[in-house]
């Protein structure tokens, strides 16, 4: 019985000490939305060269519109962005249009630059399909 009981008590133990150990690595991902680039983010900037306001989603934003750079609440990432680094393992998906309207081009995982043409001043959607 005792043998029972230390077995069933180290096995609690390894899967709260797996769950806290879970649980701290998640937090030191990055943390989207708070206009830092940090790796893990897909980044949308301001200016070109990767400079200026930082526009950092979580997830998909199918409109640019409602949203504003962390740093610069008075300023909206819609069709004001001129270049991106794409810090995530994910390629996003970006358009010229709200709810992948428009042009459609994507950023790969790892890929950083200023936008071209088709899209400077002209995002408002991004997706990565996760």
């Amino acid at each position: 019985m005792n043998f029972k009981r230390s077995i069933r008590s180290a096995m609690a133990t390894a899967m709260v000490l797996g769950a806290v150990g879970l649980f701290s690595g998640t937090a030191s991902a990055a943390t989207s939305g708070n206009g830092y680039c940090e790796s893990g983010d897909s980044c949308f900037y301001y200016l070109k060269s990767q400079s200026s306001y930082i526009f950092d989603p979580e997830t998909n934003i199918p409109n640019f519109s409602p949203m504003d750079y962390a740093r610069q609440t008075s300023i909206s990432p819609n069709d004001n962005t001129m270049s991106y680094w794409n810090r995530s393992s994910r390629t996003w998906h970006v358009y010229t249009n709200s709810f992948r309207g428009g042009v459609h081009g994507w950023v790969p995982a790892g890929h950083k630059g200023d936008t071209s043409s088709n899209f400077t001043n002209s995002i408002s959607s991004a997706y990565n399909f996760a």
